[in-house]
């Protein structure tokens, strides 16, 4: 009997750690954006292109990267968490083939899977682009599959609404 419970429970801790199990079952209560709310929240991150690289920055002076994510959300009246490390546990997961208007793209530029970046996708198919905060060019947009970005993915998610 205690072997029957063990196994079971040990099918369930298993099934449950299944990214596509979780997609079919977990529902956290959270939504996604609409379609018109990630054009407004793109549209408002356009709108800091040229800004200079600032680090802890989010306005015309200078921005970094999570900073750019936090204002462009805030200035349509969204609170998403302030730092990378936070806002990279804000969504669920996505792969690379399934990226939409909206995503965030997750980098390590630096140590090998340490996310140190963040951007916004702001264009689809056939060449995805982001918005980010380069610590070179500033606020600028690039394509994902330059080979620079695309060899430093750490994780892609799409961001829950609060």
């Amino acid at each position: 009997m205690y072997k029957r419970l063990l196994i079971f429970g040990l099918l369930i801790v298993l099934l449950d750690s299944c990214s596509f199990v979780k997609r079919i079952f977990h529902r956290s209560g959270s939504s996604y954006y609409s379609t018109s709310e990630i054009k407004n929240i793109i549209k408002e991150a356009k709108r800091f292109k040229g800004v200079p690289y600032r680090t802890g920055g989010m306005d015309k002076r200078g921005m970094d990267c999570s900073g750019l994510l936090f204002k462009s959300y805030a200035l349509n009246d969204f609170s998403i968490p302030r730092v990378s490390s936070d806002q990279v546990k804000f969504g669920e997961e996505i792969r690379l083939k399934d990226v939409q208007l909206g995503d965030w793209v997750f980098f390590a530029t630096g140590k090998v899977g340490l996310i140190n970046h963040v951007g916004l996708v702001t264009k689809e198919r056939p060449s995805i682009s982001f918005i980010h905060a380069s610590t070179t060019y500033g606020v600028r947009e690039d394509l994902l599959y330059q080979k620079f970005w695309l060899d430093r993915i750490v994780k892609i998610i799409r961001p829950f609404k609060n």
